[in-house]
């Protein structure tokens, strides 16, 4: 132990009382300590057990003595002013005496039930030995070095004294066990520690959970409450402008909807932000509810609608017999909705079955010093299931994307003024498509990184809102600012002209031309019945009058 260094204001040895008091001092030739060696490894460092040689309590034992007035005849007896050396166990025998005299007398009054006796016994005799070891067992009293019991095994489990090595002669008394009480006390003012103070009996664990890096967390939220205001400045346009032809034809109710959608986009990169050093790390579960909530009704919102006025230019495009194949919004409106419910469904029965909660995950191990150990843990989402259903969410918006692409692929020639934004919704789904695929990859691979999974998450967030924002909404407020008088009625025979000198130039699209001139007839046989029917209501109100 010297020689490894195993000793010192770390190290505590436990011995024997029994040991003698100077029995380092040894002449061992196997051994290759010093005395002094020895003794400088468990100077101060060392304890000792053994049974008291008396107690100290008032308590008047079986034997009708005090601890106290037993110690004090022995010494008289031995004409001594203190116990000399080889006499600490004295008490202990002189209580196994009376138990051993109390079993037999507890014996003897069991056998005498039977017409038998003690002095019937020896050692062939299984019924006398078994009766005297089961009243030996049940023994209990109180003798001069405190209180006596048997356990199961035949070992008391009796007072304790524990002594110091202080000095190279000397055991100080520091602390004593009351096994009948159950209570330790210990003596700190006789106490001596190498360094003035006891060692620790473990290492202090302190457990460190890693928040989110402010100089990270503050410029994403910056960024995000301003793409919340510019999707709401850019609704209050779309809002503005609803009556101008380029904003009417190009559905403004579901542009309301992509823009709420990248709204909900926006905020859980908000929410993902909100760890257990904000909102507390016991409420950090409810934040994780609420961010996967967000982003999921936000993309099926978002690229639900792209995707929805996609389908429309393929239907109508599609429709070949069908030439007064009109597709209003509200009928949209109801297939994202049915989009959202899926959604919904999906999320409310993971809420129910599988409850999702935090778990604190190890990241490394700092030691600052001998007597700490730093736990650097991160704290993430997660339920029993999880894979299971983040699998269920992931199948849903991928069946959306493979589909709003095959959309965008098979309306990729359809280039139309009156559907003014064919072309930016086909590069929108691409533009989502690679950037989800690209964000899920590289976000599973960052999540244990904390302040990196944060950042790619966020980041890949808001650049697919930000672009798609951006290629859905700009090419209408270029074309509003470059033809701003454009009336939202034209003449049947402006859209033939316009439409039949296009088909001339073309001749190898005269098909596609076709079918633009069919849909833009139909539009505006719609348009012109909806007059007839407001006239009609004027005219009846008219009369009336």
């Amino acid at each position: 132990a010297y020689h490894r260094q195993y000793y010192g204001p770390k190290y505590v040895w436990w011995f024997q009382g029994w040991l003698a008091s100077n029995w380092w001092v040894s002449q061992d030739p196997s051994i290759n300590c010093t005395s002094e060696q020895l003794f400088q490894a468990i100077n101060n460092s060392a304890f000792y057990t053994r049974n008291p040689i008396y107690s100290t309590s008032d308590i008047v034992s079986v034997s009708g003595k005090t601890g106290g007035q037993f110690y004090h005849e022995l010494l008289r007896q031995l004409n001594k002013s203190e116990a000399p050396s080889g006499i600490s166990r004295i008490g202990s025998i002189y209580d196994a005496v009376w138990s051993i005299a109390l079993g037999l007398n507890r014996t003897d009054e069991r056998l005498a039930i039977n017409n038998t006796s003690i002095a019937h016994f020896n050692y062939h005799n299984a019924q006398i030995r078994s009766i005297l070891v089961e009243e030996l067992s049940n023994l209990s009293f109180y003798g001069v070095t405190g209180y006596i019991s048997f356990g199961s095994d035949g070992s008391r489990p009796g007072d304790v004294v524990i002594l110091q090595q202080q000095g190279w002669n000397s055991r100080v008394n520091v602390a004593f066990y009351e096994i009948k009480r159950n209570k330790l006390s210990i003596n700190n003012s006789t106490l001596r520690w190498p360094e003035g103070k006891p060692p620790l009996d473990n290492l202090i664990v302190i457990v460190n959970i890693k928040n989110i890096a402010l100089q990270l967390l503050i410029p994403f939220c910056v960024l995000s409450s301003l793409g919340i205001l510019f999707s709401l400045s850019i609704m209050l346009y779309v809002g503005w402008k609803r009556n101008e032809r380029q904003m009417k034809m190009s559905s403004p109710k579901l542009n309301y909807c992509i823009l709420v959608g990248c709204i909900l986009c926006y905020a859980s990169i908000l929410i993902n932000g909100m760890d257990g050093g904000i909102v507390g790390y016991d409420n950090r579960k409810y934040t994780c509810v609420a961010e996967i909530w967000f982003l999921s009704l936000g993309f099926t919102v978002a690229f639900g609608s792209v995707m929805l006025k996609t389908w429309r230019i393929f239907k109508i495009f599609n429709s070949v017999a069908k030439v007064k194949l009109i597709i209003k919004d509200k009928h949209l409106i109801v297939r994202l909705a049915q989009l959202l419910t899926i959604d919904i469904i999906i999320l409310v029965l993971w809420i129910i079955i599988d409850p999702i909660t935090t778990r604190n995950v190890d990241i490394g191990t700092e030691i600052p010093n001998d007597r700490q150990i730093i736990r650097n843990r991160v704290q993430v989402c997660t339920s029993s299931q999880s894979i299971v259903w983040l699998i269920a969410i992931f199948s849903f918006k991928s069946s959306m994307l493979i589909y709003g692409v095959s959309l965008a692929w098979r309306t990729r020639k359809v280039s139309i003024d009156s559907l003014n934004d064919s072309r930016s919704l086909g590069v929108t789904i691409y533009n989502i498509f690679v950037l989800s695929l690209t964000g899920v990859t590289v976000g599973m691979l960052s999540n244990s990184i904390l302040n990196v999974g944060f950042a790619v998450k966020a980041a890949f967030v808001m650049l697919c809102t930000t672009s798609s924002i951006c290629l859905v909404f700009f090419p209408k407020f270029i074309k509003a600012k470059v033809n701003p008088s454009t009336t939202l009625l034209g003449t049947k025979s402006e859209y033939r002209s316009t439409n039949i000198a296009q088909s001339i130039n073309s001749s190898t699209n005269l098909q596609l031309e076709i079918r633009k001139l069919r849909i833009i007839i139909s539009e505006q046989e719609e348009k012109l019945e909806n007059y007839r029917k407001l006239i009609k209501q004027e005219r009846t109100e008219e009369e009336n009058i």
